[in-house]
């Protein structure tokens, strides 16, 4: 099998019975994918499967939510008012963040189940009963039995926050994209292209999901490190949160997950383009959002993996405080049940070193070094 644009565009219309989306600034990034696969010839004849599924998926979801604005336009009207963002070099703790936070009835995370199902939105307080989430939940447990090494460094439930690269996939500018699979030109033009679409999509998305469940949104995308410009663009009144840990232990521990993972759709883990591709971007991550914080001090808050890890209620506090808002014994009672109940290492330890890439915190020096000058607090772990 090879992947064809008109095979994918064909059985997206199929699966979901609605018109073509109504811009075409997805299809740049699709073309480039596709070119990428074609010219590595890397995917497994599973991996071609999973991907055209994947990309299928992402175009299809991209309709429905079109198709829902073209019959809801009022939607488009209602703001998206003080998102809070939580960013930072992957591997940092902006899951454990996520979730805590998301045990605040308060507040409104995207689900793993909502990504691709946003349109129709769930019915009022049917975000964890909707079929489409039931479905999601019942394929946790055959996803835990195929990837246990993926799951180990990381695992999301169907019913639990997930991260919004799954919305800007479906503009095809996300670095889900560029990671899992050997995309070498797709990488690069992910770091320099116009985000705009892609955020715009994304905030209409939000605009469907809390038409029904409203809330303060938090939402955790690392890769929004990358974007940071492009975020304070689409959503003015933004807050972020910005996590920090040793940018060393993070490549390890973000090659050891990619590693684990790609695998899954390709002949072999593909260390040379990791190796290639990956400290640059990891690099991106770190001096992007730095710049930003400069400009915008009063919008950025710097959390501490260490901190998060020793004392997590302490510093959900912290950000309660900065936030302006009060952690009400409801939501705090929630945080304490999530900790008790998601220790560290809960489904296996994931093991980590930059030796074992051919990697050493000499070689990548010089991609952190003006974010170690700033926050030299992070670099505990590997320096």
């Amino acid at each position: 099998m090879t992947l064809n644009f008109a095979d994918i565009v064909n059985a997206a219309r199929e699966k979901a019975k609605a018109s073509d989306p109504a811009e075409d600034s997805w299809k740049e990034g699709l073309e480039i994918l596709l070119h990428d696969h074609a010219t590595q010839n890397r995917l497994t004849e599973r991996g071609e499967v999973i991907v055209k599924s994947r990309y299928v998926e992402a175009l299809a979801a991209r309709m429905t939510v079109d198709q829902h604005l073209r019959e809801n336009p009022a939607i488009l009207d209602q703001p998206i008012k003080q998102p809070v963002f939580i960013l930072g070099l992957p591997r940092t703790g902006t899951t454990m963040l996520s979730y805590m936070l998301d045990e605040d009835p308060a507040n409104r995370s995207l689900l793993r189940w909502e990504a691709y199902n946003a349109a129709p939105p769930a019915a009022p307080g049917a975000l964890k009963t909707d079929p489409r989430c039931l479905a999601e939940v019942a394929k946790d447990e055959m996803m835990l039995k195929m990837a246990a090494k993926v799951a180990a460094a990381h695992f999301e439930p169907g019913d639990g926050p997930t991260e919004c690269v799954h919305l800007i996939a479906q503009d095809f500018r996300s670095l889900m994209l560029a990671v899992t699979t050997t995309v070498p030109t797709y990488h690069d033009w992910l770091l320099l292209t116009d985000m705009a679409s892609a955020f715009e999509h994304r905030k209409r998305v939000l605009q469907i999901l809390q038409t029904t469940n409203p809330g303060r949104w938090i939402l955790k995308m690392p890769s929004d490190s990358l974007f940071i410009r492009q975020l304070f663009k689409t959503f003015p009144d933004a807050k972020v949160i910005w996590t920090h840990r040793d940018p060393y232990a993070v490549a390890g521990s973000s090659f050891a997950m990619r590693g684990n993972s790609r695998p899954m759709f390709e002949v072999d883990e593909g260390r040379e383009y990791m190796r290639r591709y990956f400290p640059l971007q990891l690099g991106l991550h770190a001096s992007r959002p730095l710049e930003v914080s400069h400009e915008r001090p009063n919008d950025i808050l710097h959390v501490y993996y260490d901190d998060l890890v020793a004392d997590p209620l302490a510093q959900v506090k912290r950000i309660y405080s900065w936030l302006g808002d009060d952690l009400s014994p409801v939501a705090e009672a929630g945080m304490r049940g999530w900790l008790a109940n998601n220790p560290q290492n809960k489904r296996g330890k994931h093991s980590y070193s930059l030796e074992e890439w051919g990697l050493s915190v000499k070689q990548l020096q010089p991609y952190f070094a003006d974010y170690l000058r700033e926050h030299p607090v992070a670099a505990r772990e590997f320096a």
